[in-house]
């Protein structure tokens, strides 16, 4: 139907050229210039595989350079102190896990994430880096998203992954010489519409 409209809006432009007197190189011109239309509306719109996709690969890069990052930054800090006076560290012999493990830790999130709806709507999907401390006891506490700059995953997702992170059950806390100690931990949230 574009096709169709564009290829007589042409026709329409090149008789009008013709009657007014305009010489055949400014039909020329003004058909190169009208042509363009018919090109744009062969574009395709990604189907939700690619976008899913593109969805992943940008979520692999992503991780890959938070990895990267992670890992020097243990080298020249392995451990500080946050903002309740509490040592932190960013690597610990053993790391905190979610009782369970990873397994338990997907259903956890698959069956607590509520999407919001005007995000569904939007038909918004991306992946969400939450940063947390897992504390002594087990708890999860200052948690807030880490993104990178440039990236623009939508708030009401970032806010989502918050509030499902905050309700986490309590984690194995992560331990350095036998000692239970608070971790900072790096978790990836993930929005995908089924």
């Amino acid at each position: 139907m574009k096709k169709s409209l564009n290829i007589f809006v042409v026709a329409v432009a090149l008789m009008v050229a013709q009657a007014c007197g305009k010489s055949e190189k400014n039909q020329e011109e003004l058909a190169a210039n009208t042509t363009p239309a018919v090109e744009v509306a062969a574009v395709s719109v990604p189907t939700l595989a690619e976008k899913r996709a593109i969805i992943e690969k940008k979520r692999v890069e992503r991780a890959e350079q938070r990895r990267i990052a992670f890992e020097e930054m243990i080298r020249t800090t392995p451990f500080y102190t946050d903002s309740e006076g509490y040592i932190v560290y960013n690597k610990a012999e053993v790391s905190p896990s979610f009782k369970g493990g990873d397994d338990a830790m997907s259903k956890f999130l698959n069956d607590n994430i509520v999407y919001p709806e005007t995000a569904k709507e939007e038909g918004l999907e991306g992946t969400v880096f939450v940063d947390f401390i897992v504390a002594t006891d087990g708890s999860v506490r200052q948690v807030v998203v880490t993104d990178a700059p440039g990236e623009d995953v939508d708030q009401r997702l970032r806010d989502e992954a918050i509030r499902v992170v905050r309700s986490m059950p309590k984690w194995v806390p992560g331990r350095q010489h036998g000692k239970p100690v608070h971790v900072s931990y790096n978790l990836p949230v993930t929005f995908m519409l089924h």
